[in-house]
């Protein structure tokens, strides 16, 4: 595989990945007023009233900051096309970011979590998926950058 091979397929994989990213905002925008009556059904009344806008406004936190996180992806992705350093920086930082969520998710609700609610397992999965995804053509392109100005 030629060099600008490696670059083109880096930037399709991080369009694909700030694709995914889009849709994750997306997804935390029309889920959010969903939680108050999931939550409503599950506990009682007064911690109910402390939890839910602790949790909403969680669920909006993570699409609002899913969205510039979207964004920096897909305009880096032209810039790794061209080979750009500046642009390799920043898809790389998106990357690692992408990829730390899954394994923030797991660290805090540990596996049993997960078996009862799928929704998060696809999120989880997904979110794995796409920072992969973006990650590791990103490396294997990192020598066919231009060189430094």
């Amino acid at each position: 595989m030629t060099a600008q091979h490696r670059l083109l397929l880096s930037a399709r994989c991080l369009t694909a990945g700030g694709a995914f990213l889009a849709a994750a905002a997306a997804f935390h925008f029309f889920a959010a007023h969903h939680i108050a009556p999931i939550l409503r059904r599950a506990v009682d009344a007064r911690t109910f009233a402390f939890l839910e806008p602790i949790v909403s406004f969680t669920f909006l936190l993570n699409a609002v900051l899913l969205l510039p996180l979207s964004f920096t992806t897909l305009y880096g992705a032209a810039g790794v096309r061209r080979g750009e350093r500046w642009a390799w920086r920043i898809s790389i930082a998106n990357a690692l970011t992408v990829v730390a969520l899954p394994c923030l998710l797991l660290y805090s609700m540990g596996l049993g979590y997960f078996a009862d609610a799928p929704l998060f397992l696809a999120g989880a999965l997904s979110i794995t998926a796409a920072g992969l995804l973006m990650l590791l053509p990103l490396v294997r392109a990192r020598r066919d950058l231009l060189p430094p100005a």
